[in-house]
């Protein structure tokens, strides 16, 4: 069997991308057309079919409705034809990293949310020629081209082609080689980017990343990029990544966010592309594909992406120390925090992390931003059990020289447990079990005292909190966001709550100095709107009991600490 797309664009200001299917030299007395409901690297079924506004198929030249069998599936009678042209058109105005966007000025097409594949024939390869619209001119892609013709691309299996994102529009490619690998960024959008330092940077990145795994997997890689007013991410692919950057993000100070994002996907190139879940590959692309281990694929990736910005000498150790004090202060002041485990928090990302509401904070813990503080807790750990000699580096790299060895076998929680066991030489299944699967951040003080850091929380006084974050608009005041630790939750206030009076004085934006005269323990009488109606609420005041913790640096500390902080810094 012979499989070949072509993608057209007539009219790209009305969003749609045209697909034609040439199905050749069927053995097969039907076939089932699938669309995947979600995309790896995005862990949330987003049912991309709806997108499809129809499809037709032609056998042995009759053109007719294609019937559905259910939400993603067409299924076509043969009729004993040795070929078959499948007509569809897609739907494409989501602007996002995972999903496809068309417009007059370009198109990103994700292989998810725009070709169907065949059911039992996900291993066999596929052409796929691009027909732009006219004055488009350029086309980034990580699908290899046939014959340099870069309007004509293959695919492997589906598996490639689902993870192949395809740019094509006026966007400019500047290309680079990073220890003999080639390497294109592609630039959609104005932007305020000085393109020698990101490019300098990102080399300084990406041979930081390739020196802790030892190796690269790729023979060439594409960093997509949009330029947008306010939109910022990314997903991270086999050979390539897309991401989405707020165009004035290049000034000194959000310049880190950027760089950090753009080393958190290429990381990604090892951790979860290469070294895996077990059920994550092969992909089910029609159900949840669940695993306890994001934690681990997402939250070291967020520990290392800063870390290695650091290592690389992007990033200043002063300005290091303030992101890790910012993560750490934000996961710690999540209530969520006493309530989710990281295990749990990986598993349910299909039913939650991409669904968040107004509870979310007081229920759930990110894997991204507690894995994260995991991750550099496990390297403390491991360097002081091994005098300096291990890092979680090496946890790193043991797991990718596994995958050179095996690359069809997926990884456990045993196996990370083992790996960490062998590398560490200690048992760290009580680790696992105090941080992975119970809630909870405690006694995090002593890691890092391990390198002789002190964490001091400065916010000692007795200051109110109402745990109630707010919006003022159009002159009033309105509920966002509440934190059920504290008194406003309790008292009874609810989110989109307009709160119009406190103690009998209007509320204005800077609404704490109404009681600013008061004291924990105390109440106020607020009065609030509430869907047109009128409240009266008694809510009492609290102790604002979050940590803002500084990392302090003593100047005398001990030979062993000594050789631990300088390892990691």
């Amino acid at each position: 069997m012979q499989l070949k797309y072509i993608l057209s664009f007539p009219e790209p200001h009305t969003h749609y991308v045209q697909v034609i299917m040439q199905i050749s030299n069927i053995s097969a007395a039907s076939l089932n057309l699938k669309m995947a409901t979600w995309t790896p690297g995005s862990y949330l079924i987003r049912e991309f079919q709806k997108n499809i506004d129809y499809v037709e198929a032609t056998i042995n030249g009759k053109t007719s409705r294609v019937e559905k069998t259910n939400k993603n599936t067409w299924k076509i009678d043969t009729e004993n034809a040795e070929n078959i042209i499948v007509q569809y058109a897609v739907y494409s105005f989501e602007y996002s990293v995972r999903t496809n966007f068309v417009d007059d000025s370009h198109a990103l097409i994700n292989g998810a949310s725009t070709f169907l594949f065949l059911e039992n024939f996900e291993n066999i390869g596929s052409e796929i020629k691009i027909e732009p619209h006219p004055s488009w001119k350029n086309i980034s892609t990580s699908l290899n081209s046939i014959d340099n013709n870069k309007w004509t691309r293959i695919s492997q299996s589906t598996d490639e082609l689902i993870d192949s994102p395809i740019e094509i529009g006026n966007h400019i490619s500047h290309f680079f080689e990073v220890e003999n690998i080639p390497h294109e960024l592609a630039m959609y959008g104005k932007s305020n980017c000085d393109i020698e330092k990101l490019i300098a940077d990102l080399k300084k990145v990406i041979a930081e990343e390739i020196k802790l795994f030892g190796s690269h997997p790729c023979d060439h890689y594409v960093f997509i990029i949009h330029h947008t007013d306010n939109n910022f991410g990314g997903l991270e692919h086999l050979y390539s990544s897309v991401n989405q950057v707020p165009r004035w993000s290049y000034d000194q100070k959000k310049y880190q966010q950027v760089i950090s994002l753009l080393a958190h996907e290429y990381f990604h190139l090892w951790n979860v592309k290469r070294i895996r879940p077990m059920s994550l590959g092969p992909f089910d692309y029609e159900n949840e594909n669940y695993t306890t281990l994001l934690w681990f694929f997402e939250g070291i990736t967020s520990y290392y992406d800063d870390y290695l910005c650091y290592r690389a000498g992007i990033t200043s150790k002063n300005d290091y120390i303030d992101i890790l004090e910012k993560n750490l202060n934000t996961v710690l002041n999540m209530p969520g925090i006493e309530v989710q485990t990281l295990a749990e928090s990986s598993f349910d990302t299909w039913i939650k992390y991409y669904r968040k509401n107004e509870n979310s904070n007081n229920s759930q813990i990110s894997y991204y931003t507690k894995g994260a503080i995991i991750g550099i807790i496990f390297n403390f750990i491991i360097l002081d059990a091994t005098n300096g000699e291990k890092s979680l580096d090496d946890v790193m790299k043991t797991l990718y020289d596994r995958f050179l060895n095996q690359p069809e076998r997926g990884i456990t929680e045993n196996n990370l447990l083992e790996i960490s066991n062998a590398v560490s030489g200690i048992d760290f299944a009580p680790y696992f079990n105090k941080y992975i699967h119970a809630p909870g951040l405690p006694d995090i003080e002593i890691y890092f005292e391990l390198a002789g850091i002190e964490l001091k929380d400065i916010n000692e006084q007795e200051n109110i909190f109402l745990g109630m974050s707010t919006e003022w608009k159009d002159g009033k005041l309105f509920v966002t966001e509440l934190d059920k630790n504290y008194g406003a939750f309790g008292g009874g206030i609810n989110i989109l709550d307009e709160i119009v009076f406190i103690d009998d004085f209007r509320t204005m934006k800077d609404f704490t100095k109404l009681y600013a005269n008061k004291i924990p323990g105390d109440t106020v009488n607020m009065i609030v709107a509430r869907q047109g109606a009128i409240k009266t609420l008694n809510i009492t005041l609290t102790v604002d009991k979050r940590k803002h913790f500084n990392l302090i640096f003593p100047q005398n500390i001990s030979e062993r600490k000594t050789v631990i902080l300088n390892r990691w810094l």
